[in-house]
């Protein structure tokens, strides 16, 4: 009887996990307000990898550099 009741526990806490976790993958993402977007020329590099990217328009609110490797990329000087 306590194994069951064991395995009921557990089978109920994976579905709670499992559907908190579809319903978070379910939201969409933020909204980005068009006017707060500006053109720009930033270039960054991997660190780690060597991989680069051309920024050609980023969002004033998020000033952050991207990240690759798990890392956020460093700005090349121009």
């Amino acid at each position: 009887m306590v194994k069951i009741l064991i395995a009921v526990a557990v089978g109920v806490a994976i579905w709670m996990v499992a559907l908190r976790v579809i319903r978070m993958l379910a939201e969409p993402p933020p909204e980005i307000d068009p006017d707060s977007i500006v053109t720009t020329d930033i270039k960054y590099r991997c660190s780690i990898c060597g991989t680069e990217v051309t920024m050609t328009a980023i969002s004033t609110s998020e000033a952050a550099p991207p990240k690759h490797c798990r890392e956020e990329m460093d700005e090349v000087p121009t």
